[in-house]
Order: structure tokens, then C-alpha cells, then sequence
């Protein structure tokens, strides 16, 4: 059984006994600071939606309460932002835009910018005094400094699948935390050295 098959393990047994918040705690965790491969991604997203319909406290946000969610705490800003990629966010401009300016959780603004990037919104955010437009940005998953750090990090621990994950789960929160910058080549080959390098000092250390 692997780590994701574990985690959905995990969050369906809290859903059986009724825990629908640590349950929903999991998966938020999962989708705000760890890569989700596709089919693991929506996996969690059914089991967020099964556990509201299990509460019987599902229902979809309506633009008001979205609005007000992304100035709450950090778990409201997050279920706020995964309502937000369901939606067309070209209808929403206005409410990106001033939630990209706020004063908001990091974690929440960089899944925010990722949902732009892979619809491929065409406008020009403000965002850390500089600016951006989504359409022009490649994909977290299908950058090129992405894509060279996750082969290295493959290369480096193709006989230790545990850090071989590590490694890749923290390579993609990296990557998805530094939006809407995105690494060249080099960078990537660079990140790489430095998570390969933390990983095996942290392994050490627990020894």
C-alpha cells in the first residue's frame, strides 16, 4: 500500500465513524502542501463532497460566502479557493485579483494561482509587486524546471521508493509555493540537489 492509498484509507475510516472533521482536516492538508497526482486529487475532492452530503451540510458556496470564506481563517480561505476551481474563473477576476493583493494564506493563494494557470486565464494579476498573466505560465506538472528536478530526484532514489515520494511531494509544494515564478532547467537540477540533500540529512538524523 502506498502513501496516498494509506491517506484514503485514513479518510474513509474517519468518514465511517462520523469524524467528518479530521477527516476533512486530511484532505485539506493533502491538497494545500502535497503533489497530488490526477487521479488522487479527484479522489479527495469526492470524499470532501461525500463527507458534506454525509453531514447533511452540502451544499455548493454561493459567490457571497465564497467571498466571505476567503477572508477567514486558513482552512475557510482553502475549501473557498477548491470551490473556486470548479467554477470558470474568468468569471472572477475581480475577487482573484483582490484576494491575490490581501493579506491571505499563502497555501491558498498559490493553489488560487494554479487553478488560473490551468485555465489559462488571460489577465494581468498583481501580485508581491510585480505581475502576471496566467496564460502565459506552463503548468506546475509540465515545467521545464519541474520536470528536470523530478527526473534527478527519480534517478537519485530509484532504489528508495520512501524518499523517492518525499522527495516528490516536497519538489511539487515547492514548485506550486514559488507560482507564479516558475524554474528554468538549471534551477530545477538545483532544487533538486537541495531537497535530495535534505531528505538524506533528515533520514540520517532519525538513525
Amino acid at each position: 500500500m502506498n502513501y496516498y492509498d494509506e491517506i484514503i484509507r485514513q479518510i474513509q475510516e474517519l468518514i465511517d465513524n462520523g469524524e467528518y472533521d479530521e477527516a476533512k482536516r486530511l484532505i485539506q492538508n493533502e491538497l494545500s502542501i502535497s503533489y497530488v497526482p490526477r487521479d488522487v486529487d479527484e479522489k479527495l475532492r469526492e470524499l470532501f463532497r461525500a463527507i458534506n452530503v454525509s453531514a447533511h451540510e452540502y451544499k455548493p458556496l454561493n459567490d457571497e460566502t465564497i467571498e466571505e470564506y476567503l477572508y477567514k481563517d486558513d482552512n475557510y480561505q482553502l475549501i473557498a479557493v477548491s470551490e473556486l476551481d470548479k467554477k470558470n474563473l474568468r468569471d472572477y477576476i475581480d475577487l482573484c485579483e483582490d484576494y491575490l493583493l490581501s493579506d491571505g494564506f499563502e497555501n491558498a493563494k498559490a493553489l488560487l494561482i494554479d487553478s488560473l494557470i490551468r485555465q489559462e486565464v488571460n489577465y494581468e494579476f498583481e501580485y508581491k509587486d510585480s505581475s502576471f498573466n496566467p496564460s502565459k505560465i506552463t503548468k506546475v506538472g509540465e515545467s521545464e524546471g519541474f520536470l528536470s528536478a523530478l527526473e534527478a530526484i527519480q534517478d537519485k532514489f530509484m532504489k528508495n521508493p520512501s524518499m523517492s515520494q518525499l522527495a516528490i511531494e516536497l519538489l511539487y509544494k515547492e514548485v506550486l509555493m514559488a507560482l507564479p515564478k516558475t524554474y528554468n532547467r538549471q534551477e530545477g537540477i538545483e532544487l533538486a540537489d537541495k531537497i535530495e540533500k535534505y531528505i538524506i540529512d533528515a533520514f540520517e538524523s532519525a538513525n
